[in-house]
C-alpha cells in the first residue's frame, strides 16, 4: 500500500472558496469543493485499511473560523445601499462565543453595530443550517470598511454597518465573552445554535506546540478550529496547523481555541476535541527503536476512560533519518486509529488519514530532534502496538540481498502473517547504478517499499519510499535499498515470495547483459527464449522518446496462460507498462515529460507472478513511428545508371523497413526496385532497379513506405546519347533600331530539358543577350543580329545551334506618347513656356520652333517665348523635334492660337497735380508710374468731376469758370498692342480768387 502526506487546509484557502461562492454563485458549490480537494486530498502510500465490516471513521480537519460550503439560496447581496450607514438599522450588541447568532430583521434588512475599539472581527450572515457568509461592513458614512473577508480590521471605534435579512454573527476577536476555560485532553462540546462560535481558553504559554483533533467515529458535527492570541489575530500561521500538530503558539497570552461547525448537514449537536501539547516529549512514553526482527521493540497505546489520543516519545538521540512507523490493533481491540508524527519544533513528519486497526507509513525525522507520535483513536477501550524501525543503510534485521545481473538467478524470502513487514538489503557498487525491483509470490499479494541509503526514495530524504505497490520499478541514486516487503493485512499472505533485484544500468549506460538496439522505429523483436528463477530476467535497451507507445505481443511458446511480464523503465525510473484485463495484454509506453530530446529507456522481461518458468516470444510493435524517427531518403547510390540492364543502389535515409521499395518516376512511367536488405539501424538499404526499356533522362527516386507513402524526391539519372539540333533556331520580328527579335530553340534530338541564348552582332557576342527575346539598340545599326541556343539535358553534354542573321536597319521616328503642349495665355506680352512631351523613347535631345501663321519665327527656338506686338491678331503655334540616335527624327505640332491684345497697363503710382489751385494759374499732371511702360499718355482735365471742355494737355490755366471748384485730372496710358489704361489724380482744394 501507499503512504503519503496531505496538507491541511487553512483559513486563508476557505476564504478563497467563500469569495468564489460570492461572485460565482452558479459554480459555488465546486469552487468550495475545488478548495477543499487541492488542500486535503489523502495520499495512499503505505496505508494499510480495515478488514470489510469493521467501524469507519472521518478525520477531523482542523482550520479557520468558517464553515465553507456552498449556497444554493441565501446567498448575501454584495449591494451596498445608498442611504448613509446604520439608517432605519437595527443596532443588537455584539454576540459572544458560545452564544446563538442574532435573529433575522428582514424589515430592516441592516444591523449597526458599537465595536468598543479598533481590531478584528468577525461579521457573518447565518443560514438556519449554519451556513455563514462573510459580510460587507460600512462606516459612519456608508463606505466599505471590509469587502466580505472573513475577519474585518475595523480602523477605530465607533458604529459600523453591515446589511443582511439573515441572522448575523458579529464578535469581537479579542473578546472573551462566553470564552469557556479548559485543560489539555478530551473536550466534549456542543453547538447548541446553528452558526455559533465556540471558544475554549487554552493554559498554555506563547511557544507552546499544540494539537487539537478530532477523535475517530466522532459523527457529524465536524469542529473546524483556530487558534488566536489576545488580540484575536492568527496564533498558528498557515502553513501550521493544530489538525496536524504543528501549531507554535505565536503572539501574546492568553491563547484561544475557536471552533465552528464545519458542515451544514447537521448544524447543531455534540462534538468532541482532543487538545494535546506536541512540544513536552517527556510527558510521553518513550517508543523504543526497532527492527526487522521477530523479537522488534516496541511500545503500547491506548484510548479510552476519557482520552482519545495517546502518545509516544521518539527520542532525539536515538532515531535515524527515514523511519517506519507501524501500528496494529492489539487482540481484542476492534476501534479504528490512525497516526501523527511531529517533532518538538512544529514541523509534521508523517500521518496517517485513513483509520485502521492495521497500518504503516514512511516518516522523514528531523536529525537531533525529538519527535512525538499520537495514536488518536476514540474514547473507547482500545490498546495499539506501535513500532518504529530505520530504514536507512544502517537498518537491523534486513536479509543481505546483493543485485545481479541481467539474466541472473532471482533470490527467496519468506513471508509473514498479513500486516507484518520484512526487510531486504540490496546492495550495489555505485550510486549511479539502476536496478530492477520486483516482488513475485503465489498469492500475487507481496507489496515492497524501496528505502535509499538516507532512507531517500528518488532525491529527497522527505521523498518518502521508491517502489510503492505490488509492479516492478527501478531505483537509482544509492548503494543500499532497503526493500520492505509485506502483504496487507485484509489480504492471503504465500509462505514464501521470490525477490529480483537486478542491475540493468550504470554510470557508463545501460548493462552489457542488455540488447543494445540501434533503431525502434517500428518496435523491438521478437524475442524468444526462456526464464526461470535462475534466469530470472531479459533486457534490452531502447532508444525511445516522449510519447513512445508499444503494445505488447507476448505469449508462451508451450501454450502456458501465465506469460512473462514486460516492465519499460524510462530515464525518470518509472515503469510505463500496465495490463489491460479488457484486452488480456500489455502496453508499454514512456511517460516522461515533453522533449524533443531521446529518453532512452530499458524494456525488461521477468517471469510472471505466479510461475518459476516461461519459454516466451515478445515483440514491442510501435503502434506509429517511435524512437522520434521519421521516415526519410536523404541519399541514392549511384543516381546515375545506364538504359537497358539492371543495377544495385544503395539508399540511405532513416525509419527505413523491409517492406520499403525504391522507386524511380519519370512522367507516367514508374520502376520499382526490390529490396535486397535493410541495415539493423534502419538507415541503409539495399536494392536493385531494372531499366530495361527505360528511356534515358531524369528521373525521380522516392522511397516507397511500408504502407505505400512516398518520402523524399531524389534526382537519378538514365544516361542517354549527346544532344543533336535537327533544326536550327529562327528568328522572328523586323530587323530594325527599337524592335525586339524572337529566337525558337529549334528542333533537338532526344529532347532537351532546359535552354539557354547568346545574341551576336557581326560575330560578337552581346553582353547581358542572354534571353530568347532580343531588343536591338541603336550601336547594332547597320550590323548583323543573330542568336545561339545551347541546349541542356541532365545526362548528356550540352550542344549549341545558330540561327541565320538579319541587317539591323535604323529604327522608326520617335513619336510623342504625351505630346508637348503650351502652357500660358496666348496674347501680346505674355510668357510661354513649351513642355518636351514623353516619347516611346527617351530622345537624346529635343528642339523647338515657334511659327506665326505656320512660319518659322526667327529666333524663336527656346522652350519659353514672349509674346511681341507685332503679332497681334496672329496665330501662334509650336513644333517640338525629338531625336535619338538610331531613329528617325520625331515631331509634334501645337494647334495655332490666334494672339489677343496685351493686358492694359495698370498705375502702380497714380498721377498727380503741381501747382496753386487758384484763378489765373496753371496746374500741372504728374503721369504717375505704370507697369507695364506706356508708349504715351493722354489727359482730360475736371472740375468737380465734369469734364473741362478741350482740357487735354498735360496742364490747365485756371479760369474764373473753375472758381470755387476742385480740380482733378484722369491720365490715359497706351502701350502697343495692348489695352489702355486709366488713373485719375486725387482732387485739389476749391480754386480761389
Amino acid at each position: 500500500m501507499r503512504s503519503g502526506r496531505r496538507a491541511a487546509r487553512t483559513a486563508p484557502l476557505l476564504a478563497l472558496s467563500v469569495l468564489l461562492s460570492l461572485l460565482l454563485p452558479a459554480a459555488a458549490a465546486t469552487a468550495a469543493t475545488a478548495a477543499t480537494t487541492a488542500t486535503g486530498q489523502e495520499a495512499a502510500t503505505s496505508q494499510e485499511s480495515a478488514a470489510t465490516g469493521q467501524e469507519t471513521a472521518t478525520t477531523s480537519q482542523v482550520t479557520g473560523t468558517t464553515s465553507q460550503e456552498p449556497a444554493a439560496t441565501g446567498q448575501e447581496s454584495a449591494t451596498t445601499r445608498n442611504a448613509a450607514a446604520g439608517t432605519d438599522c437595527a443596532h443588537p450588541p455584539l454576540n459572544g462565543y458560545n452564544s446563538a447568532p442574532t435573529a433575522a430583521d428582514p424589515a430592516s434588512g441592516c444591523r449597526t453595530f458599537t465595536a468598543p475599539a479598533a481590531g478584528l472581527y468577525d461579521a457573518y450572515a447565518i443560514r438556519d443550517d449554519g451556513y455563514r457568509t462573510p459580510l460587507r461592513v460600512e462606516d459612519a458614512t456608508g463606505a466599505a470598511v471590509c469587502e466580505y473577508w472573513i475577519s474585518c480590521t475595523l480602523p477605530a471605534a465607533g458604529e459600523y454597518t453591515v446589511r443582511t435579512e439573515s441572522a448575523s454573527l458579529i464578535i469581537d476577536r479579542s473578546a472573551t465573552t462566553g470564552c469557556e476555560p479548559v485543560g489539555l485532553g478530551l473536550y466534549k462540546g456542543e453547538f447548541t445554535a446553528a452558526g455559533e462560535t465556540d471558544c475554549l481558553s487554552l493554559p498554555l504559554p506563547a511557544g507552546a506546540q499544540i494539537a487539537a483533533v478530532e477523535p475517530t467515529s466522532s459523527g457529524a458535527p465536524h469542529p473546524a478550529v483556530t487558534v488566536v492570541d489576545a488580540a484575536g489575530e492568527d496564533a498558528c500561521p498557515y502553513p501550521a496547523n493544530p489538525g496536524s500538530g504543528t501549531c507554535v503558539l505565536t503572539g501574546k497570552a492568553p491563547f484561544r481555541v475557536l471552533t465552528v461547525n464545519d458542515g451544514t448537514a447537521k448544524p447543531t449537536g455534540p462534538y468532541a476535541l482532543s487538545l494535546h501539547r506536541t512540544d513536552a516529549a517527556a510527558d510521553c512514553q518513550v517508543l523504543p527503536a526497532g527492527d526487522f526482527t521477530a523479537a522488534s521493540p516496541s511500545a503500547r497505546a491506548t484510548t479510552g476512560n476519557g482520552s482519545v489520543v495517546d502518545c509516544l516519545t521518539i527520542p532525539a538521540s536515538d532515531h535515524s533519518v527515514m523511519e517506519v512507523v507501524q501500528l496494529q490493533a492489539a487482540p481484542g481491540t476492534g476501534s479504528l486509529a490512525h497516526l501523527l508524527v511531529v517533532d518538538t519544533q512544529g514541523k509534521e513528519s508523517c500521518r496517517t488519514y485513513t483509520p485502521t486497526t492495521s497500518t504503516w507509513i514512511s516518516c522523514a525525522l528531523t536529525p537531533g530532534v525529538a519527535h512525538t507520535v499520537l495514536v488518536i483513536g476514540r474514547d473507547a477501550a482500545s490498546e495499539y502496538v506501535v513500532t518504529r524501525r530505520d530504514v536507512t543503510a544502517t537498518a537491523k534485521g534486513c536479509t543481505a540481498n546483493p543485485a545481479t545481473r541481467p539474466g541472473g538467478a532471482s533470490t527467496e524470502g519468506t513471508l509473514g502473517a498479513p500486516g507484518e513487514l520484512r526487510c531486504r538489503q540490496v546492495t550495489t557498487g555505485d550510486t549511479e547504478d539502476v536496478l530492477h525491483i520486483d516482488a513475485r509470490d503465489a498469492q500475487g499479494t507481496a507489496t515492497v517499499a524501496l528505502f535509499g541509503d538516507q532512507g531517500q526514495g528518488s532525491g529527497a530524504v522527505s521523498s518518502g519510499p521508491r517502489c510503492t505497490g505490488d509492479r516492478a520499478c527501478a531505483v537509482t541514486g544509492s548503494t543500499h535499498y532497503q526493500a520492505v516487503v509485506h502483504v496487507p493485512a485484509a489480504k492471503k499472505a504465500a509462505d514464501t515470495y521470490r525477490f529480483d533485484a537486478i542491475r540493468i544500468a550504470g554510470a557508463d549506460g545501460p548493462a552489457a547483459e542488455c540488447d543494445q538496439v540501434k533503431s525502434i522505429a517500428y518496435g523491438y523483436g521478437p524475442i524468444t527464449g526462456t526464464l526461470d528463477e535462475q534466469h530470472a530476467t531479459v533486457c534490452a535497451a531502447l532508444p525511445t522518446v516522449y510519447s513512445d507507445r508499444f503494445p505488447m505481443e507476448i505469449s508462451d511458446t508451450t501454450g502456458a496462460t501465465e506469460t512473462a511480464v514486460p516492465a519499460l523503465h524510462d530515464p525518470s525510473l518509472d515503469n510505463g507498462c500496465s495490463y489491460s484485463t479488457l484486452t488480456k495484454s500489455y502496453e508499454c509506453r514512456v511517460i516522461e515529460s515533453y522533449s524533443r530530446e531521446l529518453t532512452p529507456s530499458i524494456l525488461v522481461l521477468s517471469l510472471p507472478e505466479k510461475a518459476s518458468t516461461t519459454s516466451y516470444k515478445a515483440e514491442a510493435v510501435c503502434s506509429g513511428l517511435c524512437g522520434g524517427e521519421r521516415v526519410t531518403l536523404t541519399k541514392v547510390s549511384p543516381n546515375t545508371a545506364p538504359a537497358g540492364g539492371k543495377t544495385t543502389v544503395t539508399v540511405t535515409g532513416s525509419a527505413l523497413h523491409e517492406q520499403s521499395r525504391l522507386l524511380l518516376r519519370n512522367g507516367d512511367r514508374e520502376i520499382t526496385g526490390t529490396t535486397l536488405a535493410v541495415s539493423p539501424d534502419r538507415r541503409t538499404l539495399t536494392a536493385e532497379v531494372d531499366l530495361t526499356g527505360a528511356p534515358e533522362g531524369a528521373w525521380s527516386a522516392i522511397l516507397l513506405g511500408r504502407g505505400n507513402g512516398e518520402y523524399g524526391k531524389l534526382s537519378f539519372t538514365v544516361t542517354s546519347a549527346p544532344l543533336t539540333s535537327t533544326a536550327p533556331p529562327t528568328l522572328s520580328g523586323e530587323a530594325r533600331v527599337g524592335e525586339y527579335l524572337t529566337a525558337t530553340t529549334g528542333t533537338w534530338s532526344p529532347k532537351p530539358t532546359s535552354y539557354s541564348y547568346q545574341w551576336y552582332g557581326d560575330g560578337k557576342p552581346i553582353s547581358g543577350a542572354t534571353r530568347s527575346v532580343f531588343t536591338i539598340p541603336a550601336s547594332l545599326m547597320g550590323k548583323k543580329v543573330g542568336v545561339t541556343v545551347t541546349a541542356h539535358r541532365e545526362t548528356a553534354p550540352d550542344a549549341t545551334a545558330s540561327s541565320a542573321t538579319l541587317t539591323a536597319a535604323k529604327g522608326y521616328p520617335l513619336g510623342c506618347v504625351v505630346c508637348p503642349e503650351v502652357k500660358g495665355t496666348v496674347k501680346v506680352g505674355a510668357k510661354l513656356t513649351a513642355t518636351s512631351g514623353t516619347w516611346n523613347w527617351t530622345p537624346s535631345s529635343v528642339a523647338y520652333q515657334w511659327k506665326a501663321d505656320g512660319k518659322a519665327i526667327s529666333g524663336a527656338t527656346s522652350a519659353g517665348y514672349t509674346v511681341p506686338a507685332s503679332l497681334l491678331g496672329k496665330r501662334l503655334s509650336l513644333t517640338v523635334t525629338a531625336r535619338l540616335n538610331g531613329f528617325g527624327d520625331g515631331q509634334a505640332n501645337t494647334v495655332g492660337v490666334k494672339v489677343a491684345t496685351g493686358s492694359a497697363p495698370k498705375a502702380t503710382k497714380k498721377p498727380t497735380i503741381s501747382g496753386t489751385a487758384k484763378v489765373g494759374r496753371v496746374l500741372k499732371a504728374v503721369h504717375g508710374t505704370w507697369t507695364p511702360a506706356p508708349t504715351s499718355y493722354t489727359y482730360q482735365w475736371y472740375a468737380n468731376g465734369k469734364a473741362i471742355s478741350k482740357a487735354t494737355k498735360s496742364s490747365l490755366t485756371l479760369k474764373s469758370a473753375q472758381r470755387g471748384k476742385k480740380i482733378t485730372v484722369k491720365v490715359t496710358a497706351r502701350r502697343t498692342g495692348h489695352a489702355n489704361g486709366t488713373a485719375t489724380s486725387a482732387a485739389t482744394k476749391a480754386v480761389a480768387r
